[in-house]
């Protein structure tokens, strides 16, 4: 679980709208820049004056974190801010002890063991993974077609010999130092390239060794998201689609036109992506379209407000390179139903292609102008969330909440209520004072900044009905 470094991530804002400017609804400057009829300047219009209703009493202890986060980045240095994120904190950790959450255990273990440390780290990495392959590979040596073709019954047992010593080694029982001297035996070609992988794999063999990694490995995994997850998601964008299927329909009757209609999962091509395009999105779930022209871009998520904060950066960033990549007077091909499509009858059928005018490309790159000149954003106007629940806010992401309950005084914390001991009230200020000083935390500031932004362009799916009333009766008044 790594963050986004600031080399790698597009520049994010470094202070964020106040808790008061969230409920304000974005200036309908943003009309001007998006959108070529009166029927798209109306939605747009809309869209900026959705109001985001007022937080509930009872927000949950991930949103009041995210909330003092953002609250100090908006200049309020009040001691009450550090106490409800630490009294946040402290909900957020009880409730993990309390479900016997197995990472917290896991993290836990290794802040106390630096074999656990180490271990971790060994089988996380690359050179692990190349030593498994090499291990399977050198295994292979002995793959049974060729003992059964082997007409040298010497040769043959030290192939066996080999396989079984592998075998015995990866399960545990055996030594490498045992399967170095089977290679030996039967080809010294075979040593010299695999020893560096067959070190790693014997100190991977003795840290198993070590009671802290034997009471980590003793660990249940943590339970699997429950089955019908993926169910979910689909169930969540067929919702969605259909209420931006109805928009459309209101726009087409309003146009008096039938050229507005929604397209879903298409795939950006190559020329409007970044070469390095690790946090940037290849796939987007709805493009609302009139003609040739991209009026929208739009996405949804199963994980509601909370998928959001983790999801904004790629998004932004999406709709940011096509803007600025995308020519006047060129158009470009999007191949339609997602990276993963299901070809009809195994055969290798065309994709569909979906032809978008560049123009309209570089529109959907015009920030959301905010309310105060003191809090720019570079939010693109175009660039929009659809859910099927109204949000309020936009709690912090798995992976922060991750971090924040990982660090030492969290854990020190956790490792009390674990034991049944009185953990120390005041552990959990550290955790603040880290977030505050430490750089590896920047980017969940940054994180922050960029939720605060995204939490403009979030829409319910009440909303969405009502632009479709609204719209609807714009042809009623002509």
């Amino acid at each position: 679980m790594e963050p986004v470094s600031s080399a790698e991530a597009v520049s994010l804002v470094k202070k964020v709208p106040s808790a008061d400017d969230r409920s304000r609804p974005v200036p309908r400057l943003v009309v001007a820049m998006i959108g070529n009829g009166p029927v798209e300047h109306r939605l747009y219009e809309l869209m900026a004056d959705d109001r985001i209703p007022a937080p509930s009493g009872n927000a949950s202890a991930t949103q009041r974190m995210a909330d003092a986060i953002s609250a100090w980045r908006g200049g309020n240095r009040d001691a009450s801010i550090a106490e409800t994120f630490s009294s946040a904190l402290r909900e957020t950790l009880e409730r993990q002890v309390k479900d016997n959450d197995i990472e917290l255990r896991k993290a836990i273990l290794q802040d106390r063991s630096p074999e656990v440390a180490r271990y971790r780290k060994l089988i996380d990495s690359d050179v692990y993974r190349a030593a498994l392959q090499a291990a399977k590979k050198l295994g292979d040596v002995a793959h049974p077609g060729r003992l059964n073709n082997e007409p040298d019954p010497a040769r043959k047992a030290q192939l066996v010999a080999l396989r079984t010593a592998v075998d015995d080694a990866r399960a545990g029982s055996g030594s490498w130092d045992t399967v170095i001297t089977r290679a030996e035996a039967l080809d010294p070609t075979l040593v010299k390239p695999f020893s560096p992988h067959a070190a790693l794999l014997a100190e991977k063999q003795a840290l198993e060794k070590d009671e802290n990694v034997v009471a980590l490995l003793a660990l249940r995994n943590p339970r699997r998201a429950p089955p019908g997850g993926a169910a979910r998601g689909q169930e969540v964008e067929d919702r969605v689609g259909t209420a931006l299927t109805a928009l459309c329909k209101a726009m087409n009757e309003a146009a008096g036109d039938g050229s507005y209609r929604i397209e879903r999962n298409a795939n950006v091509p190559a020329a409007l992506r970044p070469a390095d395009g690790k946090h940037v999105k290849g796939e987007l779930d709805f493009l609302l379209m009139h003609d040739k022209d991209l009026v929208l871009v739009g996405e949804t998520k199963a994980g509601g407000a909370q998928a959001v904060s983790a999801d904004g950066l790629k998004f932004r960033n999406a709709v940011h390179a096509m803007a600025e990549r995308a020519q006047p007077g060129r158009t470009y091909a999007f191949t339609l139903g997602g990276e993963k499509r299901a070809l009809l009858g195994g055969g290798k059928a065309k994709p569909a292609l979906l032809q978008i005018a560049g123009e309209s490309l570089k529109r959907l790159g015009a920030s959301v102008p905010e309310a105060s000149q003191d809090a720019p954003t570079n939010w693109p106007a175009g660039a929009r969330y659809f859910l099927p629940d109204a949000v309020a806010g936009i709690p912090l992401s798995q992976r922060a909440v991750a971090y924040l309950t990982w660090r030492p005084g969290s854990l020190a914390y956790a490792q009390a209520l674990f034991e049944g001991t009185e953990p120390d009230a005041n552990a959990l200020q550290s955790v603040w004072q880290d977030l505050l000083d430490e750089p590896k935390l920047a980017w969940i500031w940054d994180e922050r900044a960029l939720a605060e932004q995204a939490l403009h362009a979030v829409h319910g799916s009440a909303s969405v009905a009502g632009f479709t009333k609204a719209i609807a009766e714009m042809k009623i008044s002509n």
